[in-house]
């Protein structure tokens, strides 16, 4: 990245040592969290994925506010970032990389490359962990990358922390805070796998009725393992000779409450996401909504929006031009069914708050010709708005 305030930076680091992994003890369960292992735990990569893709995949508009109207900015009259950040990403790819860096580090780093005015020309998403922010006066910030001493202001690097607490410049991880129970989730899920790997039926003891030698019971013990053990060899037929026998002490993964344990892990991964927990375990109906739109609109107003704000406002306040913002454009996934759409269509023609060619334009259809379409219409006969009605 170069350019009249910013020098050149590293911009695809991988970063540092994970402060998760290398400033924390282990788990009480007994395994290291890290922000990558985290992800070996599908309930965390389905909820980070759900939030990213959902963002990601959302068209980012540019709009101005006149005389309190909202009205949205032609292509030609924005910032190219706006539609590509910059050469090397799509807009999918960058918004997912700022997002991902919200949802796992708790603080997302956009590094500005600027021209000679000072305009901002395009935008480099940082790893998190190779920046290190340095507080100022009076809650002022610069920020250091890589462990470079020279330092970088606010005009060079943007900075979005999620879950912010007071006298605290970064963000808290979310999966700082739920170190423990991803711990758990992994702990849980490695003795499924190797609850498998070792066999499920043939667990047990093997009983002598003689007194055989250290060497001989390490014989029978290992011949016995290598012929039982694992899931191919699950359910084969056992043989022992010299009046041995097998006592099998089989303990099934339910009265462990092994299931329990996974399925109550996915419904607490899913809880600090705020995701709905029918998203991420199948086995979870849902109890919210009476259909499939209403829990689309839940999953975007209580999941997605708080998310959605916390970068609109960042990126609209500190890179665009007073008056000016952006605004991730989540009608299309909110789009309803065609029959429902087109009745709020017709209420909203027949009641006069709504144009042919406003309605039109929503379905991405132009407009009527000779301006047929623009004539707002009243109620009852039809007429257009401020006409005189027949006697």
């Amino acid at each position: 990245m170069t350019g009249r305030f910013s020098q050149p930076i590293s911009l695809f680091g991988n970063g540092r040592d994970d402060p998760l992994s290398g400033l924390r003890p282990r788990t009480f369960s007994g395994r290291s969290v890290t922000r990558e292992s985290s992800l070996q735990l599908v309930a965390v990569y389905a909820c980070q994925s759900l939030i990213a893709d959902g963002i990601s995949m959302l068209p980012v508009d540019h709009l101005t506010k006149v005389n309190g109207i909202r009205k949205k900015l032609e292509d030609r009259n924005s910032p190219a970032w706006i539609h590509q950040p910059n050469p090397h990403q799509t807009t999918y790819e960058f918004w997912h990389r700022v997002v991902t860096s919200l949802l796992s580090d708790g603080n997302a780093f956009i590094a500005t490359d600027r021209d000679e005015s000072g305009n901002v020309t395009a935008l480099y998403c940082l790893h998190p962990q190779d920046v290190d922010i340095v507080d100022g006066p009076v809650g002022s910030k610069a920020f250091r990358v890589g462990g470079e001493e020279r330092l970088f202001d606010v005009s060079q690097i943007l900075h979005i922390p999620a879950f912010a607490v007071p006298g605290k410049s970064r963000g808290i991880s979310p999966l700082e805070v739920a170190r423990e129970a991803i711990g758990l989730g992994l702990t849980a899920q490695e003795f499924g796998t190797r609850f498998f790997e070792q066999g499920t039926t043939m667990t047990g003891v093997i009983e002598h009725p003689g007194s055989p030698r250290p060497d001989e019971a390490r014989l029978l013990r290992d011949m016995f393992r290598k012929t039982h053990a694992g899931v191919k060899n699950s359910h084969s037929v056992g043989v022992l000779t010299g009046g041995a026998s097998f006592k099998p002490i089989t303990i099934a993964p339910e009265q462990a409450q092994f299931l329990e344990t996974r399925r109550f892990q996915k419904s607490e991964i899913a809880l600090l996401y705020r995701i709905p927990a029918y998203l991420v375990d199948s086995s979870v109906t849902s109890t919210w909504g009476t259909g499939i739109e209403e829990q689309n609109k839940f999953f975007v107003d209580q999941t997605l929006m708080p998310w959605i704000v916390r970068i609109e406002q960042a990126v609209s306040t500190f890179l665009l031009p007073a008056g000016e913002f952006i605004r991730f454009n989540v009608d299309a996934r909110l789009r309803a069914k065609t029959k429902d759409r087109y009745e709020a269509y017709s209420v909203a023609i027949n009641n006069g708050f709504m144009s042919r060619d406003e309605v039109r334009a929503l379905e991405d259809l132009p407009p009527l010709p000779h301006g047929q379409g623009a004539a707002f219409i009243q109620p009852l006969n039809m007429g257009s708005i401020g006409e005189q009605t027949a006697a």
